[in-house]
């Protein structure tokens, strides 16, 4: 025989309905199982379930979207999407199934202390609303600062701060109503349905539409306040006035200033020596010498809070394409933890999560010919940015197959690929010339890897497959990463004074390498290289060499530096931002200037006659980079990435 239904809950339901707690659709779903339960604290449970269900519903997709805005890395696709707003509906559902279930008891046990008194009807309606509006309110708080942390200073448009504070305003109402009927469904439940009066507190229009607008003004008001708020202009139209300048960019990681000074007095850098004989800026370092993060900033004009990538490791969540980039202390023990939890795994920061447009971009979306090589954070390459030798594309290179993504235009793949065997002999046999030095073999390995590395780079950067850029950048890693080989593999203290000399007279002929291999960018004899890097003659207007340098990942790091060489180059040393290099190879271009940027150009590395003719322009903004699918149908090389890496020291 089935068991006879508890008669309590026949009576539950008739009072509520009686007191009209079941006349709204929302007020039957969150009680319509509440009802059925026979004890106080059964309903509560059960109708607070039901408001995490309706919040994570609600808030799920919402908070997505918000998410979207800031990470644009994290969702890389519809699937994404979809997984991100599962995600965080489960964690909003449960976070507001605990805090609505500790409210409701909570005013419940309130209420009924005066259960006694005549009193009480008029108190239990105080208290649930009282408890109602808590909620709420502290759901909207939330969710204003949630908006606020999740889109950044300057990365809200205000279309979606004004939609997204709508959708916090409802569904605050709908949590905080949802909490008063179940406190006083609570109260029935506990016998003292004669004593409550029918109707809900603050249910009619009259009091809804008031504490709406209220709330709305409220949530403006917080995100106003809040510190870095501001909106984002959208982006200007960039007109480009012609300075008859080509522009090579150089950035040389891993120079150390007294090393350099002191073999360019020996005269044995002439190359460098050059591109440092005119306007010269000495850059702060980062305290954190993380190169994702460092020439990210370089290449943005913006510091690591606004460009997104503040670490060369990242993290991937499972069901998601996208990456999670660091940004809190303690993120070390908590991805040991959720990587042994397989809730993430390890993968290395890209051009998706980069947040800003970097200085090739706006050059390229200015209608300039760009091509960068081997720059961080630059995969996936655009196919909208000009040619993009990628950081992932000499992997895909060496391995072969379809590409996903590595290098843009698509045809350049193909083309480089038909030279990559020959191109790879003349790096080996580059690299092997390179290192002479008494060094332990496995020393010696890492030195003749990182000169190979740096070949093949500049090889790339000189093909004339690239054409005649009106801006060519080339990043070369190779320096840091010997030098990192050398001497941070094992403390100074532990090595012997040879050993210690013959590290440093490795280290030095590196630099030797390097110099030599700077040539075809400086040497003005050199007509081939000269026309396949786009120098130009007297009347294809001039070339100017930026050298960028760091010094790379050290314990005591010392500067950096930002020098202009050429016709346009005046003869100064100054002292400049990090964030000032992108403005001032722009400028160098003729490209408008931000002004949201975080600094302006050095106008002191350029001659007066160059200043005179081409005064500073500026736009508001550049905006923030598009998000770009990636081409081709090659499989991701996310874990060939990781052990490349590792490999080369970056990881451990």
């Amino acid at each position: 025989m089935p068991p006879s239904p508890d008669p309590r809950v026949d009576e539950l339901r008739e009072q509520l309905k009686a007191l009209g707690y079941l006349d709204a659709r929302v007020d039957r779903f969150v009680l319509g199982g509440g009802a059925k339960r026979g004890r106080g604290a059964a309903l509560a449970a059960a109708a607070s379930a039901r408001l995490g269900a309706l919040a994570g519903v609600l808030l799920g997709p919402a908070a997505a979207i918000g998410l979207r805005a800031r990470v644009p890395g994290l969702v890389a696709s519809g699937t994404d999407a979809i997984v991100l707003a599962a995600y965080l509906a489960i964690f909003f559902g449960l976070a507001t199934m605990l805090v609505s279930g500790a409210a409701i008891l909570v005013g419940a046990a309130i209420a009924r202390r005066s259960a006694a008194s005549p009193g009480f009807p008029r108190r239990a309606r105080q208290v649930a609303a009282a408890a109602g509006l808590l909620v709420g309110l502290a759901c909207l708080v939330y969710l204003s600062l949630w908006w606020h942390t999740a889109t950044g200073a300057g990365s809200g448009s205000l279309a979606w701060t004004i939609a997204i504070v709508l959708i916090a305003v409802t569904i605050s109402l709908l949590l905080g109503h949802g909490v008063l009927v179940t406190v006083l469904a609570f109260l029935a439940r506990s016998g003292l349905a004669r004593s409550l009066e029918p109707g809900l507190p603050l249910s009619s229009w009259r009091t809804t539409a008031p504490l709406a607008a209220l709330s709305f003004a409220g949530a403006v008001a917080l995100l106003v306040a809040a510190p870095g708020t501001r909106l984002e202009p959208a982006p200007a139209t960039l007109t480009v006035v012609p300075t008859n300048q080509r522009v090579v960019v150089v950035g040389i990681d891993g120079i150390d200033v007294p090393t350099l000074d002191r073999l360019r007095r020996a005269g044995r850098l002439p190359q460098l020596d050059r591109l440092l004989a005119q306007g010269v800026g000495s850059l702060a370092s980062d305290p954190d010498r993380d190169p994702a993060r460092v020439w990210t900033t370089l290449a943005t004009g913006q510091p690591p809070e606004r460009h997104g990538v503040r670490s060369l490791e990242a993290r991937r969540v499972p069901g998601l394409e996208g990456r999670l980039q660091p940004g809190a202390s303690g993120w070390s023990a908590i991805t040991a933890a959720t990587d042994l939890l397989r809730l993430t795994r390890p993968t290395i920061a890209s051009g998706e999560t980069r947040l800003i447009p970097a200085f090739w971009e706006v050059a390229a979306r200015a209608g300039l010919r760009t091509a960068v090589v081997h720059w961080w954070a630059t995969w996936p390459a655009p196919d909208d940015s000009g040619i993009v030798i990628s950081d992932r594309a000499l992997l895909r290179l060496e391995r072969g197959g379809p590409q996903d993504g590595e290098i843009a235009p698509a045809s350049l793949y193909q083309a480089l690929q038909a030279g990559w065997s020959d191109r790879r002999t003349r790096a080996a046999s580059e690299g092997a010339a390179a290192i002479a030095a008494a060094l332990p073999g496995d020393l010696s390995a890492a030195m003749r890897r990182s000169a190979e590395l740096d070949a093949t780079l500049i090889d790339l950067a000189a093909d004339p497959l690239l054409g005649t850029p009106d801006l060519l950048v080339l990043y070369l890693p190779g320096l840091d990463i010997a030098q990192h080989a050398l001497f941070e593999s094992q403390s100074a203290g532990a090595l012997s004074p040879s050993a210690a000399a013959d590290r440093l007279a490795a280290l030095e002929q590196y630099y030797v390498f390097l110099d030599q291999s700077l040539a075809r960018f400086v040497d003005a004899g050199d007509r081939p290289a000269r026309r396949s890097l786009g120098a130009g003659g007297p009347g294809e207007g001039g070339r100017s060499v930026i050298l960028v340098t760091q010094p790379g990942r050290v314990e005591h790091a010392g500067a950096g530096m930002v020098a202009l060489s050429g016709a346009v180059a005046a003869t100064a040393q100054v002292s400049a931002s990090a964030t000032a290099v992108a403005p001032t190879i722009l400028h160098a271009l003729g490209v408008p200037v931000a002004r949201d940027l975080a600094s302006g150009p050095v106008l002191e590395l350029f001659t007066g006659v160059f200043v005179d003719a081409h005064p500073l322009r500026e736009v508001a903004s550049f905006g923030a980079r598009r998000s770009y699918a990636r081409t081709g149908s090659g499989a991701p090389l996310d874990r060939e990435m990781i052990e490349r890496m590792r490999s080369l020291g970056y990881l451990r």
